[in-house]
């Protein structure tokens, strides 16, 4: 399990890592067309678009995984140590599953209704809605993990 998780941690920055220079790339293009230009580039829109949703929920998964996600972590710290903190960090990963498990259920929802193509490449938009379910399965079973090490406890 520990090999596929850090291949999987891998390719999660990577993809993050990707569209991030994906999107710097575009958007120097796109400045810099409009004082020198040379070419069109409406095309553009599209690609930002998905690049940005992908980076997004990708780079979420990521830090879920690391737990490097921001949180609140006053009373956790408090009461670390202590029985308390067990079930407070019991009660916040079940409280993060259903929250991400309605973002996973609703962002499936969204995907397969989605059934118009993009303008001007003609890309079926599933494609930019499927980083919300993919990212959401990440983070429930990431999750699960943080809980099964609590209750462990």
């Amino acid at each position: 399990m520990s090999l596929l998780d850090e291949k999987l941690g891998i390719l999660l920055k990577r993809i993050t890592l990707a569209n991030f220079i994906a999107l710097l790339l575009l958007l120097s293009a796109v400045v810099l067309v409009r004082f020198v230009p040379v070419t069109s580039l409406g095309w553009s829109d599209e690609i930002i678009e998905w690049a940005f949703a992908w980076m997004v929920f990708m780079g979420a998964a990521a830090l879920w995984r690391d737990n490097e996600h921001f949180r609140v972590d006053w009373l956790p710290n408090k009461l670390k140590g202590r029985r308390a903190g067990t079930w407070v960090g019991i009660v916040v990963e079940l409280l993060s599953i259903f929250f991400i498990g309605v973002m996973t259920y609703y962002g499936f929802r969204l995907m397969a209704s989605a059934h118009d193509r993009s303008p001007i490449l003609e890309l079926s938009k599933h494609y930019w809605y499927l980083c919300i379910p993919l990212a959401g399965a990440i983070m429930i079973v990431y999750s699960g993990r943080n809980l099964i090490r609590l209750l462990k406890k």
